[in-house]
């Protein structure tokens, strides 16, 4: 039997790309031979060329050598013999959502060669941003609800195991088995299948846009009231006046969501939310990290991106519109 030969690089590979790098370096099969490459900053790349990734899961410690690391397409490009060398099957783009734009310009060469841009973020409408760069027909869209802490350069935790799905952000409701092209669902099932056997559980689904909006639900019920008050997740839950807040802003995204013909299911959102903040009660959401540091935020293409497409559809969303408000003025004092 052949083996399947994969190249994967990842694009601003901080701690969920070093994840799904890491995890997916680590396949030992013999259908596959997967190499991966992480593009990110240099003393990141720098630790993971020189000792391996490292990485915690449920405290035990692996150490993955078979991964390379390039702080930029140009040391890459540099680095490959001749021009086959240098393309991409899949090309993950796991930079913060702020940093898009300037992402896709640097490496738009590698872009335009890749077979399959895979945008996996935080956040909604990042696909949108993402096709004025390249052919629509050949992204990708992931979200993942695995947690990941970049504890310092070339070493990152695994902190909560989730399920991760993936789909085409511009063919809704899409049948895996009934795609025109053989060529897409076998691409489709190559990574499905890689991401399963590295050990992160992924499905594909029909509707990616809908489990964007679904995910990021939790994100605007959550995220932005930590990093505004530095609670924890559980924290928050415990003022009820605090909690009564995070419903409202889940309340007028869904509002929103609904307005932008978004297929919703019944779920309870606003149960979801609350209790993805009692099962993480523990955690410092992601933004109140990025505050912490010192660095901005993904507010834009969370509570933000409500906002805006409020002001699209002329309605009012006042609690997102304050936190993001909020937040943005907390950036300018970081700076």
């Amino acid at each position: 039997m052949s083996i399947k030969k994969l190249r994967i690089g990842f694009i601003g590979a901080g701690s969920i790309g070093s994840l799904f790098g890491g995890y997916l370096a680590s396949i030992k099969s013999e259908k596959y031979s997967v190499e991966v490459i992480l593009f990110c900053r240099g003393k990141h790349a720098e630790e993971i060329n020189n000792n391996g990734l490292i990485l915690n899961v449920d405290q035990q410690i692996k150490e993955i050598r078979n991964i390379k690391a390039f702080e930029s397409p140009d040391k890459f490009m540099g680095a490959s013999l001749q021009e086959s060398e240098s393309s991409f099957d899949f090309l993950f783009l796991t930079t913060k959502t702020y940093d898009i734009e300037g992402a896709l310009t640097q490496y738009k060469k590698l872009i335009d060669s890749c077979k399959w841009v895979v945008v996996l973020q935080n956040g909604i409408g990042n696909e949108d941003i993402v096709k004025q760069y390249c052919l629509p027909e050949k992204i990708i869209r992931a979200v993942t609800s695995n947690g990941v802490i970049l504890e310092q350069p070339g070493k990152i935790i695994h902190t909560g195991k989730g399920i991760s799905k993936i789909g085409f952000p511009f063919v809704s409701n899409l049948n895996l088995d009934n795609m025109s092209s053989e060529g897409d669902r076998r691409d489709l099932n190559y990574l499905i299948e890689l991401l399963n056997i590295s050990g992160l559980e992924t499905v594909y689904v029909g509707d990616i846009i809908k489990e964007s909006w679904e995910k990021v639900f939790i994100n605007i019920g959550i995220n932005a009231f930590g990093a505004l008050t530095r609670l924890k997740n559980g924290e928050l839950l415990q003022n009820e006046k605090l909690k009564f807040l995070m419903g409202e802003a889940v309340k007028e995204a869904i509002g929103v969501a609904e307005l932008k013909k978004i297929n919703l299911s019944n779920a309870d959102y606003l149960g979801i939310m609350y209790g993805v903040a009692e099962k993480t009660s523990e955690n410092k959401n992601s933004m109140l990290q990025d505050v912490l540091k010192g660095k901005n935020t993904e507010i834009d293409y969370i509570n933000g991106r409500i906002v805006k497409y409020a002001q699209e559809l002329g309605i009012k969303v006042p609690i997102n519109e304050i936190l993001t408000y909020l937040i943005k003025g907390l950036e300018l004092s970081l700076n």
